[in-house]
């Protein structure tokens, strides 16, 4: 078993990577799993590189997989710098690459010896770039129990209702006499538990599932649909799922056995009616897909494929390049921390990030204007709440 580190942006609890990282723990040694964020707001660049740079002797580490995020925290030249000093396997994990591909995902990626995506429409992207990549999403069955409710909801959505066209949808099922449970940000009942979730999903005879996706960087990305994990929670339930179709769900799930799809408003509703009206047929396909989620998508399932395409390559091109639009992205991030470490008196994490911004020469005028005051700006911010919080509870006593 590979001794191994997890680095991730967060480590939420109750969240999807705590799915994963349990899958993880079952199939390797986990020497520690690791926030970086947290770890690097609060004692700078230095040392968290010195941190994972010791862990990874002193624990002999084998694997080290990085949940990479939008942070712009990592340095590519420090994972240069792990390859060439040790003899281990770098994986980079990246759940939303159908925003941040161009500009985040693919310049990391480039330092591993394998990605791993969590939805198989990004993929090919990756191959492009001569990238190793595997995609697989893991779900934990104790936090996704199948169960047999009475099905007491006809048809159900839980997400965010004002992402995307999803609200056009609901209103032309409304229009039309079909009720639909909402639960999500937006909608009356707002957030729920993961526990109110599974509820929602064992009691709904047709779960909604759509895939378009929140991004306002371009106006090209209102075109962008993307699959991702909320079909594999619905099957792990034992729920059916009928779902807004996109590139790559067919690789999820067979879109005729396991689950249904629909390309717009008057398919999804003469859908609902069918269902409906024939509820062992939508029956047979929960059951279906359910036996494909728990040999698929099972968290430590899941797991096992990534070892599987780690073990099966042959041949790593691990390349360190950076563009103009990366390096200035970076920069940018790099004179926020800069200012934030200053302001608290963190004056050698302060001077670590100058530093790096020399390294990278791409130093603009946006920096002074917007950068350094969004630095100024958050650590006041975060003072004046703790204040505020301090006095609230002063006033308790």
């Amino acid at each position: 078993m590979f001794n191994t580190l997890f680095i991730s942006e967060n480590l939420s609890e109750n969240s999807h990577t705590d799915d994963t990282i349990s899958g993880v723990e079952a199939n390797v040694n986990l020497i520690e799993k690791i926030n970086y964020t947290e770890m690097y707001e609060t004692n700078g660049k230095i040392y968290f590189e010195k941190y994972i740079l010791k862990k990874i002797e002193e624990k002999n580490v084998e694997l080290l997989i990085f949940a990479i995020g939008a942070g712009m925290i990592i340095d590519i030249f420090f994972l240069k710098k792990i390859s060439e000093c040790f003899d281990l396997k770098i994986i980079t994990m990246f759940s939303d690459s159908e925003h941040l591909f161009e500009s985040n995902d693919r310049y990391y990626a480039q330092t591993s010896d394998l990605t791993w995506l969590l939805s198989p429409s990004t993929e090919e992207l990756f191959n492009l770039y001569d990238i190793n990549s595997v995609w697989t999403q893991g779900f934990d069955k104790n936090r996704y129990p199948k169960k047999e409710l009475t099905k007491s909801i006809d048809i159900s959505f839980i997400g965010g209702i004002n992402r995307s066209n999803r609200l056009e949808y609901i209103d032309f099922l409304r229009e039309n006499g079909i009720n639909v449970e909402l639960a999500g940000y937006g909608t009356d009942r707002g957030l729920i538990s993961v526990e109110e979730k599974n509820e929602i999903v064992y009691k709904s005879k047709i779960n909604l599932n759509f895939t378009g996706v929140e991004n306002e960087d371009k106006k090209i990305f209102k075109r962008v649909k993307q699959p991702k994990g909320r079909p594999m929670e619905i099957s792990m339930l034992g729920g059916f799922t009928l779902s807004e179709y996109s590139y790559g769900i067919e690789k999820m799930f067979d879109v005729n056995k396991e689950i249904d799809i629909f390309h717009d408003k008057e398919e999804l509703l003469e859908k609902i009616k069918f269902y409906l009206a024939n509820e062992k047929s939508l029956e047979e396909k929960a059951q279906c897909a359910y036996n494909r989620a728990f040999r698929e998508y099972e968290t430590n399932n899941s797991f096992l494929k990534v070892l599987d395409a780690l073990e099966k390559i042959k041949y790593v091109n691990k390349t360190y390049f950076i563009d103009d639009n990366f390096a200035k992205r970076f920069t940018s991030t790099r004179f926020y921390y800069m200012t934030k470490f200053l302001i608290i008196g963190e004056l050698k994490a302060s001077f670590d990030e100058i530093k790096t911004i020399i390294k990278y020469k791409n130093i603009t005028f946006k920096n002074f204007y917007f950068d350094i005051p969004r630095g100024i700006f958050h650590v006041l911010d975060k003072k004046i709440i703790y204040t505020r919080k301090i006095v609230n509870f002063l006033r308790t006593k």
